[in-house]
């Protein structure tokens, strides 16, 4: 009885995966679920159970923030920190300090001078934390479903959200929501470029461009269906992910962002379904997840048809960039119910080890 809840519970999270993703017809749906009915009293793994560490005073000096969603609607997801001084991995921080779990599906985190903010999806908040001691600081509250934060000064900072078709103005200051802008589609990751802000239209063509001096919308730049990542490389161009629907192929963009005028687009191989997209230290490389991991300079003149790490079974999940060793991570979500490991690549594909974090890594961001 309890593995077949436990395999529903992992077609559960799949599910919602792909449908993030709009890869979903009705036929491929059916085919998946009969699929998978086959299968839900075979045996599985069981999670692993890390216990909770204390935290050293100086612990979170020096390292990487690590958002472990968790599992929708179970409330368990956590924030990891690895320390990458001594290479240590210390799980479930916030809990640790602050007696109490950090919500339902951590979708991301901002660090902002000595605060960091913990975008915490489905439970409609953010979580105001000391990006040291990671003590609580305060909460904002009254989203809908919100996906990233975006610091514009100690008073300003734009929220992109899921369901609410715009993105949210916040006073961090006084913690509080201040108004919004209304944008046709869920918004999702958000670039600053000196008046302007380019947000990720998901459910739509095109990327938004915000006047960040009047909170209006002044532009939109028509790319491929659904926007969703958004990188500035070292020459200040602005890259974009697509992640395409049905007969519309996800894409990579180029925008130059002084007019707002799209310079080049690049259609991914037929049936790609890309996530993530980051640049290393010095923006010079962009790195995506397509299934595998690829690699891209930004004078390339077309995608990369080899990969620079392979998946080979495994479910790559989250990407991020450690500036100090050069080091890629990348993170397997396994069957989306167990705890996932964050595996560190050098710059040549090279495994240099790995880690076990919480349930469904996502996202990273260093300090």
């Amino acid at each position: 009885m309890v593995l077949g809840f436990r395999n529903l519970l992992k077609t559960r999270m799949l599910l919602k995966h792909m449908i993030q993703l709009n890869k979903f017809t009705t036929k491929s749906m059916f085919l998946y679920l009969m699929g998978m009915l086959l299968v839900v009293s075979s045996c599985d793994k069981t999670p692993s159970n890390t216990p909770t560490t204390a935290l050293p005073n100086d612990s979170l000096a020096h390292g990487i923030f690590i958002c472990n969603e968790g599992n929708f609607q179970w409330g368990n997801a956590s924030l990891s920190f690895y320390n990458t001084s001594t290479g240590t991995i210390q799980e479930d921080v916030f809990k640790s300090v602050n007696k109490r779990g950090v919500g339902d599906v951590l979708q991301s985190i901002c660090i902002v001078d000595d605060k960091a903010f913990l975008v915490v999806n489905n439970s409609q908040k953010i979580e105001i934390i000391d990006s040291k001691t990671i003590e609580s600081k305060g909460v904002i509250t009254g989203f809908n479903s919100p996906r990233y934060f975006l610091s514009l000064g100690s008073n300003k900072a734009y929220v992109s959200d899921l369901y609410e078709k715009a993105v949210w103005i916040v006073n961090p200051a006084a913690q509080s929501i201040t108004g919004k802008i209304a944008i046709n589609s869920w918004t999702e990751e958000m670039i600053n470029y000196g008046t302007k802000v380019f947000v990720c239209g998901r459910t739509s063509g095109f990327v938004y461009v915000i006047n960040t001096s009047t909170n209006l919308l002044e532009d939109s730049i028509a790319i491929g269906y659904g926007a969703q990542n958004i990188v500035l490389d070292a020459e200040n161009k602005i890259w974009v992910l697509t992640v395409g629907k049905d007969a519309l192929a996800a894409q990579l963009h180029k925008i130059n962002p002084n007019t707002n005028a799209l310079e080049k687009s690049w259609s991914l191989p037929d049936g790609a379904l890309p996530n993530k997209l980051i640049c290393n230290s010095t923006k010079s490389k962009l790195y995506f997840i397509n299934k595998d991991v690829f690699e891209l300079e930004i004078h390339s003149t077309s995608l990369p048809t080899t990969a620079l790490v392979q998946a080979n079974g495994r479910t790559f999940y989250g990407l991020g960039f450690n500036p100090w060793q050069n080091e890629i991570l990348i993170s397997d979500a396994k069957d989306y119910i167990q705890k996932s490991e964050v595996y560190r690549y050098d710059t040549l594909g090279q495994l240099k080890g790995s880690f076990k974090t919480g349930m469904n890594t996502t996202y990273f961001n260093w300090k």
